[in-house]
C-alpha cells in the first residue's frame, strides 16, 4: 500500500527539479526568492499532509468496520479542518509574507521577489486541501493505485508538458511560477472502491 505513494513522491520531487531550472533562469535574486517560498511552502503543506494522513487512518478502520456512514462524516471533517487551518495560516501568510522571506535573506531585491511569489502561489494552498484529503481518503479504502497515477499525471506530466510550452510563449516569472500550482487535480470519485466517500 505504501509503494505506489513512496513512488509518486520520489517522481514529484524529481518534477520539482526541473521547476527549479526553469526558475534559474531568472538571476540571482528570483532564485533566492524562489528558495525562501520554497521552504515557507513546506510548513503550509505540513498541516493539510497531517490532517490527510489521519484520513487515511480513519478511512481504513471504519471501511474495515463496515461503517461507511463514518467514513463519509470523516471526508467532510477532514476537508473541513483542513481548509480552516489553512485559512487561518494563509492569512497570516499574506500579512507577514515579507517578515517570513526576511528569515531567509537580508537582501531587499530578494525579500520583494520571495514576498510576491508567496502572495501570488499562496491561495492555490485551498485547492491543495482538496487534493490532499482526496488522496488521503483513496488510500484509506484500499485504492493507492488511484491517487499515484492521477498526482503524477498532474504533478509530473502535465507540469513539463506546460512548463516547455510556456516557457517558449512567455519571458516572465508569473506563468512558469505558476506551472507548480496550476496543475493541481481534483481527486475525485476516480476508485470504484468509494463510492460511498461522496454524496
Amino acid at each position: 500500500m505504501g509503494l505506489p505513494a513512496a513512488i509518486q513522491q520520489l517522481l514529484t520531487a524529481v518534477s520539482n527539479v526541473f521547476v527549479q531550472a526553469y526558475i534559474n533562469n531568472f538571476g540571482e535574486d528570483v532564485m533566492a526568492g524562489w528558495s525562501a517560498y520554497r521552504n515557507i511552502d513546506m510548513f503550509m503543506l505540513l498541516p493539510m499532509m497531517s490532517v490527510s494522513l489521519a484520513g487515511t487512518t480513519f478511512t481504513g478502520q471504519n471501511t474495515g468496520a463496515g461503517n461507511l456512514k463514518r467514513v463519509k462524516e470523516g471526508v467532510r471533517t477532514t476537508l473541513t479542518l483542513a481548509e480552516m487551518i489553512t485559512v487561518a495560516l494563509l492569512i497570516f501568510l499574506f500579512i507577514f509574507a515579507s517578515n517570513l522571506v526576511h528569515l531567509f535573506s537580508k537582501d531587499q531585491a530578494v525579500i520583494s521577489q520571495g514576498t510576491m511569489l508567496l502572495r501570488l502561489l499562496s491561495p492555490f494552498y485551498v485547492a491543495c486541501v482538496v487534493n490532499q484529503i482526496f488522496a488521503g481518503i483513496l488510500r484509506g479504502a484500499g485504492d493507492a493505485k488511484a491517487p499515484m497515477f492521477i498526482m503524477l499525471a498532474s504533478f509530473v506530466l502535465f507540469r513539463q508538458l506546460y512548463l516547455a510550452i510556456v516557457s517558449r510563449l512567455s519571458s516572465s516569472l508569473i506563468p512558469i511560477a505558476l506551472g507548480y500550482f496550476s496543475t493541481f487535480s481534483f481527486l475525485g470519485p476516480t476508485s470504484s472502491n468509494i463510492p460511498y466517500c461522496f454524496n
